[in-house]
């Protein structure tokens, strides 16, 4: 599977060359806009994951950044096995469990601090006009191609498509 940032989504300003914004390597949050599956090729913004994060936010949602979120047939959130929501505590026996979500937690935490971090720096290069680069003018940024990975089969591929449609 091949990911792919064109140069118009890694700013909501103009950019000559993808160095301006990332450098190889880099890792960064982006968004996934697009999935062909024909072409198995997926459609990144960096542009679009930086947009409405507050690098200076309080308000953590967990299952944006990677935390499973579950709910009952009436939209109701689905509290973890083992959690009380009306003390908001967790019952004895289920330290296992308390332990796995506790890890969860602190690690998508950990995702939203960078991000918020990608973005700000964002907001600071692009107020100081930082501007780097090299002499040749990429239109594209793209990531390696990869035989093997989470997405590396079709219906893979194909189910991750289904779950961003909302299918």
């Amino acid at each position: 599977i091949e990911g792919l940032v064109h140069i118009s989504e890694l700013s909501g300003q103009h950019v000559e060359l993808a160095e301006q914004v990332v450098s190889a390597g880099q890792e960064v949050f982006v968004k996934i806009i697009d999935i062909d599956l024909d072409r198995r090729r997926i459609s990144l913004s960096l542009k679009q994951a930086n947009e409405g994060v507050d690098p200076e936010g309080t308000e953590f949602d967990p299952a944006l950044y990677g935390m499973t979120a579950e709910y009952d047939e009436n939209g109701e959130y689905k509290y973890p096995e083992g959690f009380d929501p009306e003390t908001q505590e967790w019952k004895e026996g289920f330290e296992a469990q308390r332990e796995q979500w506790e890890q969860e937690y602190a690690a998508a935490q950990e995702r939203w601090e960078a991000h918020k971090k990608q973005v700000g720096e964002a907001l600071t290069a692009q107020a100081a006009g930082a501007a780097a680069g090299a002499d040749a003018a990429p239109s594209t940024f793209s990531s390696e191609s990869a035989a093997t990975g989470a997405l590396a089969d079709d219906e893979a591929l194909a189910a991750l498509k289904a779950q961003l449609e909302g299918n």
